[in-house]
């Protein structure tokens, strides 16, 4: 693993967890959405803060000492898969994949990458059959509050790859 500039924007997939028209980043753990676990744990008090919609969002390290973010020795960054998974695994009532654009300083992994900067460009219109409470308009409803089209599995390919390097 090292941490590098890109030259060229690196286009990456990742799950998210959607809630009221937000997007958050998270963990799921038993079929449930836990957003921003680190942070829960340094400060519980604080509230999930969701993706800024029309804004660039910058990593932060939530460890107790601190760092820029990403650092190789660490797992803070915005983490993406290079590829984005023939069948999305959807854990969760509130989960959602889509395409981020993410550029600044990259730690590469063997599947994928965690960055400084990124922003979604696009979401994964796929039906989550344990999303009964929105009945598929959770990723619609994203979509629209971020101003992200909302795509088919090889749209949305087709799409990130217009945004930046895709690699994998």
């Amino acid at each position: 693993m090292t941490v590098e500039p890109v030259a060229e924007p690196l286009v990456g997939f990742r799950r998210w967890g959607c809630r009221r028209g937000a997007l958050y980043s998270g963990i799921f753990v038993a079929g449930r959405f836990v957003p921003n676990p680190a942070l829960a744990m340094i400060a519980p008090r604080v509230k999930p803060t969701p993706w800024p919609v029309g804004d660039d969002r910058a990593a932060k390290c939530f460890a107790l000492r601190g760092h820029e973010a990403p650092w190789r020795d660490c797992n803070c960054g915005f983490a993406a898969y290079y590829a984005l998974p023939e069948e999305p695994d959807l854990p969760a009532p509130d989960a959602i994949w889509g395409a981020i654009v993410s550029w600044g300083q990259i730690v590469e992994c063997e599947r994928g990458f965690r960055a400084q900067y990124a922003r979604p460009i696009a979401l994964l219109d796929r039906h989550n059959p344990l999303d009964h409470g929105e009945r598929g308009r959770r990723a619609a409803a994203a979509a629209e509050a971020y101003g992200v089209p909302l795509l088919i599995h090889a749209e949305l390919v087709a799409y990130a790859g217009w945004h930046g390097e895709l690699r994998g």
